[in-house]
């Protein structure tokens, strides 16, 4: 992984992390609490700003590329932006914001009020009778309505400030919600609006005022915290409902060997929300989306998108060690395994393998969650048939193919503690490794437990005199916060 470039690091002291047992990487009751991260940098409106406003276009087009992507500023901030969200989410349930006919006043109830207008259409829009193969082309009119009114859906969401970075927010927000061309839906589409809201978010859109816009810490913890458990799992409602409207093909599925038919970042996000209790663990959270008093009682009919995400499920007992109190429901992670068991029948460990070995095999929800996010650096951002869609412009996402030699110097796993401070998603060089996630050629077997080890874990001391005082889990970017404490 490309370390953060120096121009996006806030200098600030970094707190030494106090040491904690080795084994707990590998306890089932280790946690890790929010940690701090350094700022995303804020795009300035200014003139030189609004002269380098281009329609994104495609840039990339072979391996070569995406290795110059892999180490551009853009990744690093996209990941960057991806774990601030994450950090935010840590032990707290999501909640999905309800359609008000009140005018809305704030940003995030200008955006929630854009994506509800989004999913009337689906229910407006009616699927054509006439069967159909891959996917009904009733979407393809969705499509073409919001490729219609999206100037001025942006018009009414944007601040006047911003309203010449609509020629480039469009561009993101059109191909957030699958192919109009092919009728398909995958995770490209859903880094696409993940790169929409970074980009609103470094535009000061979610700032209280134009004069919060000088202040360099860009938004506080609030806004990170209602992107990652109000606005994302809304615009899952909305992508869920158009998936079983429409009949949307998966994009590029790995088929049983991938993680889920159509998206990632729940489950990234879903770790985080559990990674701060070992109430439910990853071996007894297959158990608890399956159990009878869930989807058969507490569920029942309700199967819908929204009630798959909003609920508040009582866990059966026999899958929790100790209180239920800490659990965060609900959340992300549980969310989307219960969607899977309402759309595939069978033993989950036949259709869904790949979690079924991840909830067997890794023992808390902290290496859970950095083993997702080292897969999804692996099979989404660094895969050429994710990323090749994705645009380019010349002001939120901005192409640069730097020569070899001028590219960042990469950390090492035996690099001091400090050195790998700002590398984003834990990543190092050279491990673009997928953790056992198969590729296409789906003959591969299943991921095995070593592969969620932390992707900066290191090699044993030579000399064991003294105990070791480097933590199990290393610190994320710019950690202010302890490192994790066994319960």
């Amino acid at each position: 992984m490309p370390m953060i470039p120096p121009a996006l690091r806030r200098t600030q002291a970094a707190a030494t992390p106090t040491t904690s047992s080795p084994a707990a990487s590998s306890s089932t009751t280790a946690t890790l609490d929010s940690q701090s991260l350094c700022a995303l940098p804020r795009i300035r409106v200014s003139a030189s700003t609004l002269n380098s406003i281009v329609t994104p276009v495609k840039k990339i087009t072979s391996e070569t590329d995406v290795e110059a992507w892999k180490a551009s500023a853009a990744y690093s901030i996209y990941t960057l932006f991806l774990q601030r969200v994450c950090e935010a989410c840590v032990g707290k349930p999501t909640r999905l914001p309800t359609r008000s006919t009140d005018a809305p006043v704030t940003p995030v109830d200008k955006l929630v009020s854009l994506l509800w207008e989004l999913d009337s259409w689906t229910q407006e829009i009616e699927p054509h009778e006439k069967p159909q193969r891959f996917g009904n082309l009733a979407f393809r009119d969705w499509g073409a309505r919001l490729e219609e009114r999206i100037d001025s859906l942006l018009s009414d969401l944007l601040p006047s400030r911003l309203h010449a970075f609509a020629v480039e927010l469009r561009v993101y927000l059109l191909d957030s919600f699958g192919s109009f061309t092919r009728i398909d839906y995958g995770s490209g589409h859903e880094l696409a609006f993940f790169a929409w809201l970074c980009f609103l978010y470094r535009l000061g859109f979610f700032d209280a005022s134009e004069e919060q816009e000088q202040d360099e810490t860009l938004a506080d913890i609030q806004v990170e915290e209602r992107i990652g458990l109000d606005i994302f799992p809304l615009y899952l409602m909305v992508v869920w409902k158009l998936q079983d409207r429409y009949g949307l093909e998966p994009a590029g599925s790995h088929g049983v060997w991938g993680l889920d038919d159509f998206q990632f970042l729940p489950y990234v996000i879903g770790a985080a929300q559990l990674r701060r209790q070992s109430g439910l663990r990853p071996n007894q959270v297959i158990g608890a989306s399956s159990h009878a008093s869930i989807l058969q009682t507490q569920l029942a009919t309700r199967t819908d998108p929204a009630s798959l995400i909003s609920t508040t499920l009582v866990l059966p007992a026999s899958s929790l060690v100790g209180t239920q109190v800490e659990v965060p429901l609900p959340n992300l992670y549980l969310s989307s395994l219960l969607r899977i068991h309402v759309l595939k029948r069978g033993p989950f460990h036949e259709h869904s393998p790949l979690l079924n070995d991840i909830a067997s095999s890794v023992p808390n929800w902290l290496k859970v969650y950095f083993g997702m996010l080292k897969m999804y650096a692996a099979e989404c951002l660094a895969k050429k048939v994710v990323v090749q869609h994705f645009a380019f412009g010349g002001v939120g996402w901005v192409w640069t193919h730097q020569a070899h030699s001028e590219l960042p110097r990469l950390a090492t796993p035996s690099a001091p503690v400090a050195a790998r401070r700002h590398l984003p998603l834990g990543g190092i060089q050279g491990n673009m490794t997928s953790m056992g996630v198969p590729t296409p050629r789906i003959t591969r077997p299943p991921a095995t437990p070593d592969s969620f080890d932390h992707p900066l874990r290191l090699p044993p001391r030579s000399t064991p005199s003294r105990p070791s005082t480097t933590p199990s889990v290393p610190p994320l970017a710019a950690s202010t916060r302890p490192a994790p404490k066994p319960e």
